[in-house]
């Protein structure tokens, strides 16, 4: 029982060390050998500074120093001393990494500033557009004022002229009216003098006829 439990510790060891990744340290190259010593033949010349290895298990410590084996990306196993095993990326590609984001953020602060200056000036010009339209509106409201004002005068003018429409009409009905009655007026008047001359007339045609029969008879001799 005392012999399982180590190994099971080793085993568990191994499990999560295989899931590590390491990088390998500042040095220019470091060789890829087939056994974790330097006895073994070189599988790979060397390395190069900053690549990534899958670690595949855990560190064994030969007569000149500890190895441990490794995978690189392109399928390369083979052992490496651990001492040129880094956690995490070397000094020179990290700051090359953070030369490329500065550079990455420095393009996309340039590109900011210029959607911010041409954000700007599409604002400046939606201002200048807003003031312009609160001016027209203005003027449109004084003309719409203004026509307002006509259009009232125009109904109050309206409403005179079918006023006066209204008594004009009432005026000609009278005078129609007032020359009907002068019209009868003046028949009646003619009819008038007419039978006025056709009595005279006929008394004078009965006088001459009846009037030597009004004078006087003269008295005879043999009375």
């Amino acid at each position: 029982m005392k012999r399982v439990i180590p190994v099971l510790l080793a085993i568990m060891a191994a499990s999560v060390i295989q899931a590590e990744t390491r990088y390998v340290s500042d040095i220019l190259y470091v060789p890829l050998r087939s056994g974790p010593s330097s006895q073994y033949k070189i599988l790979h010349r060397g390395l190069k500074t900053g690549t990534p290895l899958e670690i595949l298990g855990l560190p064994i410590t030969g007569s000149d120093e500890s190895y441990i084996k490794v995978r690189s990306r392109s399928g390369s196993e083979g052992y490496i001393p651990t001492q040129y095993l880094l956690k995490e990326l070397p000094a020179k590609d990290q700051l090359t990494e953070i030369l490329t984001k500065n550079k990455e953020l420095v393009s996309k602060s340039t590109e900011y500033r210029t959607l911010l200056t041409a954000s700007e000036s599409s604002n400046r010009e939606l201002t200048g557009n807003l003031k312009s339209s609160n001016q027209q509106i203005q003027t449109l409201k004084q003309e719409l004022n203004h026509i307002r004002e006509i259009s009232g005068n125009s109904l109050k003018i309206d409403n005179r002229n079918k006023t006066l429409v209204v008594s004009n009409e009432r005026m000609k009905a009278q005078l129609n009216t007032l020359q009907t009655e002068n019209q009868q007026l003046s028949d009646s008047t003619q009819q008038r003098e007419y039978l006025y001359g056709a009595l005279t007339l006929l008394m004078g045609v009965l006088l001459g006829l009846f009037g030597p029969l009004l004078k006087p008879m003269k008295k005879s001799n043999w009375s």
